[in-house]
């Protein structure tokens, strides 16, 4: 079984920093409108990461509702807590594969970009399941097809280039459930029921090519996943990446295109 994907040292602040508006903000705003939080009084997030989607349920959920943020690595719960202050938000560090609370216990359970990088996802389910109450919603989202994220593809393609590897399509990895029938297939597997998809895409914009360059490399556990990495490798392919973002997505601003599936389904 592969190991857990690892956020930590400075990749949660250059993924706060960099990657969040670009990539992650947009998509928060979207599925915190399309929840429904009608008779909602207990919610669990997971994989809250840096808080991104933490902020816009705050905003929507209603008065009096308990919102549970968690996440695996300690150092993006950090960053969390900084960005949203909130009495009705407790936090905890939380393996989704061995979720720490009761059966029956959610109403809603949400999840952005956080089950794809999972190594045991029937595990993850099962898990989600059991903890959510009959009748409850587990909403997530998961990214669509690389070729349809035109900055992760390019960001694959040239650390391929250099090492022979592209960590963007490992599993786990951000795109491991890109294919909608396949995620469904584990969705029903679990027991779930009433499951919709939804195809999104955003658009996000930076000052320029070279600061995406730098979130991405900098801001993504990709690299430091492979062993052995040569520090002088990692700032060449950073630089490799940031041409071809300005020659191929534009440079002052930076602007790209993002595609995923938004899933909703029913215990």
């Amino acid at each position: 079984m592969s190991k857990p994907i690892s956020f930590n040292g400075s990749i949660p602040r250059h993924y706060q920093d960099i990657l969040t508006p670009l990539l992650f903000d947009h998509f928060s705003v979207d599925l915190a409108q399309r929840i429904n939080y009608n008779n909602v009084q207990k919610i669990l997030e997971l994989a809250s990461g840096t808080g991104s989607m933490t902020q816009q349920i705050v905003q929507h959920m209603p008065t009096g509702t308990q919102l549970t943020g968690t996440d695996l690595q300690e150092d993006m719960l950090a960053i969390a807590k900084e960005r949203v202050n909130s009495t009705d938000v407790s936090w905890e560090e939380v393996d989704m594969t061995a979720i720490p609370y009761a059966e029956n216990s959610y109403d809603l359970i949400v999840c952005q970009f956080g089950l794809m990088l999972v190594p045991d996802k029937q595990k993850a389910l099962s898990e989600i399941h059991r903890v959510l109450k009959k009748g409850g919603r587990f909403v997530f989202t998961v990214w669509a097809d690389i070729k349809d994220n035109p900055a992760w593809d390019i960001c694959g393609r040239i650390i391929a280039h250099h090492t022979g590897q592209n960590p963007m399509l490992r599993d786990p990895g951000p795109f491991a459930l890109s294919a909608e029938h396949t995620t469904t297939a584990l969705l029903k597997q679990t027991g779930f029921s009433v499951v919709t998809a939804t195809l999104v895409q955003q658009t996000g914009v930076l000052e320029n090519a070279a600061l995406a360059a730098k979130g991405f490399i900098q801001g993504l556990p990709a690299l430091s996943a492979m062993s052995q990495t040569d520090p002088a490798l990692i700032s060449q392919i950073e630089d490799d990446v940031a041409a071809e973002f300005s020659w191929t997505l534009g440079d002052a601003p930076f602007k790209t295109t993002s595609q995923a599936w938004v899933f909703e389904v029913v215990k």
